[in-house]
């Protein structure tokens, strides 16, 4: 959520970038690629992983979301000691305690689900993404508030003194030296990739345009699109050989496209959306490694502790985690006990593995603790909301 400096070297890292993309895609075999199988390769039969589709992968996406706040909290900016990639860590957090540089009690949530709430809300009374009106809601949040990101504190601010929504991301990061490059919309933006499952281009377009609100930087803006079309991959629920490449082939896929309106939205910035593409794209090549370089900032590397709050770092760790972890429950444990933004890093990872692994792949403890739990700004901002959410879907 707050995001530390963090250095581009955009120049210096492309050719290396585009040679790693190549070997990445082409060898990097998924854990779910048999041997000598690329991972484009056709299955003659369904794996017993995914024999069946996911029940209510919708609602496993969004609780999976505040499930992963609440876990997280706890561990929020700590810089701890994990096993290396692609060993998992297994605690010593295993269960919602709540407490964390915010004391909250078990089950609460933070700005993560709080948004997303509110981003949900909205959808569910306009039908669509109306940035407006998100721009009002988020602005009415931000005044109670306990946990905001630095980023979105700017962007809110200025909508607060009348920039309008659409336009107050884009202004904070050409204000920042076009660097700020949070997670704070790639951590609230499932609501529409379940909102719009089936539709691909009204999902592009609100994916774009909602994470503008606060983060206009390409990479968050791209990382968003590519991130809920992965998520619609499983709330669509086709029967597929291996869902867990489709959803991760769905964001491969949308990266470019996204990239494509994004340059017509920002015609002045067009090297820098090309950029951000090649740089995301790395990502989810790392992601199919079995070292996703998340302790390293030489390139291709990221650093979870040293860029926490970066989206790259979030979004690169929750394919990882999307492709390697054997359950939900085993990459929530192992996500938010590596520390740094393990908050956020949970719920990200938590809303694209509940897509993936459904609902009843969370433990019902964790789900009754969010569901039932403490929340100190009431129940407009409760976890409870997702469930009528969903209800009234199309």
């Amino acid at each position: 959520m707050r995001l530390l400096s963090i250095a581009n070297g955009f120049s210096a890292m492309l050719g290396l970038f585009t040679l790693l993309l190549g070997v990445g895609l082409a060898g990097c075999a998924g854990s779910h690629s048999k041997p000598g199988e690329t991972s484009a390769s056709p299955k003659a039969t369904l794996s017993a992983k995914d024999a069946q589709l996911p029940k209510d992968p919708a609602l496993g996406s969004l609780l999976g979301l505040a499930v992963g706040d609440a876990l997280g909290t706890t561990h929020e900016f700590k810089l701890l000691a994990a096993p290396p990639f692609p060993q998992l860590a297994a605690g010593p957090l295993s269960t919602i305690v709540g407490e964390g540089p915010f004391r909250c009690s078990p089950g609460e949530v933070t700005d993560d689900t709080q948004l997303a709430i509110t981003l949900a809300r909205s959808l569910a009374e306009h039908r669509r993404l109306e940035p407006q009106d998100l721009g009002r809601r988020y602005v009415a949040w931000s005044g109670r508030a306990f946990d905001i990101g630095t980023v979105t504190r700017a962007s809110l601010g200025l909508i607060a003194r009348g920039t309008p929504a659409e336009e107050a991301g884009l202004a904070q990061w050409v204000a920042s030296g076009q660097t700020a490059s949070g997670n704070g919309s790639l951590m609230r933006t499932a609501p529409i990739g379940v909102f719009y499952a089936e539709d691909e281009r009204a999902r592009r377009e609100a994916s774009l345009a909602e994470s503008a609100i606060t983060h206009a930087d390409p990479r968050c803006q791209l990382a968003c699109a590519a991130f809920n079309a992965a998520i619609a991959r499983a709330v669509q629920a086709r029967a597929t050989a291996d869902l867990t490449e489709a959803m991760t082939a769905a964001a491969e896929r949308e990266l470019p496209q996204a990239a494509d309106r994004l340059k017509e939205k920002l015609p002045g910035h067009a090297v820098r959306v090309e950029q951000a593409l090649e740089d995301l794209r790395v990502d989810l090549a790392m992601a199919r490694a079995g070292d996703p370089r998340l302790y390293t900032e030489d390139p291709p590397g990221l650093h979870l502790h040293g860029q926490m709050g970066f989206v790259r770092v979030a979004f690169r760790l929750a394919f990882w985690e999307l492709r390697h972890a054997p359950t939900f429950q085993a990459a929530l444990v192992d996500v938010v006990n590596r520390g740094g933004d393990a908050d956020t890093n949970g719920a990200i990872t938590g809303a694209l593995l509940g897509a993936r692994h459904g609902l009843d792949a969370i433990p019902a403890a964790w789900r009754t603790a969010v569901e039932h739990g403490r929340n100190r700004l009431g129940g407009a901002y409760h976890p409870r909301f997702f469930r009528s959410f969903v209800d009234r879907l199309p």
